[in-house]
């Protein structure tokens, strides 16, 4: 009797084993298949993330490349802007004489030795001060230049400013309150042959102070150095009227 039994129960162990081969075969599929599908999921929502992400930088960087050009525009603006003020100041710097100035021109010198050796000769028959140099024939050599386009005038390192005192000081000439003797060396920026021709005109400036005996030499020159003004310029009664300032 009980070998009738052991092929049945072997068969109902055969099939139910097969039962739970075929149930865990589908399990594992079915895990294999929720994880295929929750990775899928996963790789759209991080794709759609980083695209979002990538959409969001590029906007920013498009953002951050507008800026950059509106500042190299407005730099740029800027820069034009400077250069217009710095070339103005430099310009009213050269005018007032506050800063070292070079360029082309003319050196005037004008020394007596000549007019006191004649004067030591005819001593007692002329006046002495007749055959020296005074104040005004520097002045009158300076307006020439000025009047032949001068930009920037000197006496002997002495920069010549619209204040600058030239006078006689017994036998020396002062000028911006330093004394000063003969040589005068008269430095003059501007153009070399339009300078010196103004001093030239007959009957001009060089003719008249070299008929006193006074040596005038004249050196036309590519490139002249003015010292800028030493000092302080103060303003204690002149000041800005409203419409200066406006």
């Amino acid at each position: 009797m009980k070998n009738v039994y052991i092929p049945i129960i072997s068969l109902i162990f055969f099939v139910m084993f097969a039962m739970i081969t075929v149930q865990i075969r589908t399990i594992k599929k079915s895990n294999s298949e929720i994880t295929r599908l929750k990775t899928e999921n996963e790789l759209r929502s991080d794709i759609d993330e980083w695209k979002d992400r990538y959409e969001a930088v590029s906007y920013k960087v498009e953002e951050l490349e507008a800026k950059v050009n509106e500042y190299k525009n407005s730099a740029t603006e800027n820069d034009k802007t400077l250069k217009l003020l710095n070339d103005e100041i430099n310009s009213l710097e050269i005018t007032a004489g506050l800063t070292e100035v070079k360029g082309s021109g003319i050196v005037v010198t004008l020394d007596d030795t000549r007019a006191i050796d004649q004067i030591a000769a005819d001593a007692g028959k002329y006046d002495p001060n007749v055959f020296v140099i005074h104040d005004s024939d520097i002045l009158l050599v300076i307006n020439e230049l000025k009047a032949a386009g001068a930009e920037a005038v000197a006496v002997n390192g002495q920069r010549i400013m619209s204040n600058t005192e030239i006078r006689c000081v017994g036998p020396v000439i002062q000028i911006n309150g330093i004394r000063l003797t003969a040589p005068f060396k008269i430095s003059a920026i501007g153009a070399p042959n339009t300078l010196a021709n103004s001093l030239k005109l007959r009957g001009g400036i060089i003719d008249t102070i070299s008929s006193a005996n006074i040596d005038v030499n004249i050196e036309l020159l590519p490139e002249i150095v003015i010292p800028k003004y030493e000092k302080v310029i103060e303003y204690k009664y002149a000041t800005p009227t409203k419409e200066a300032t406006e």
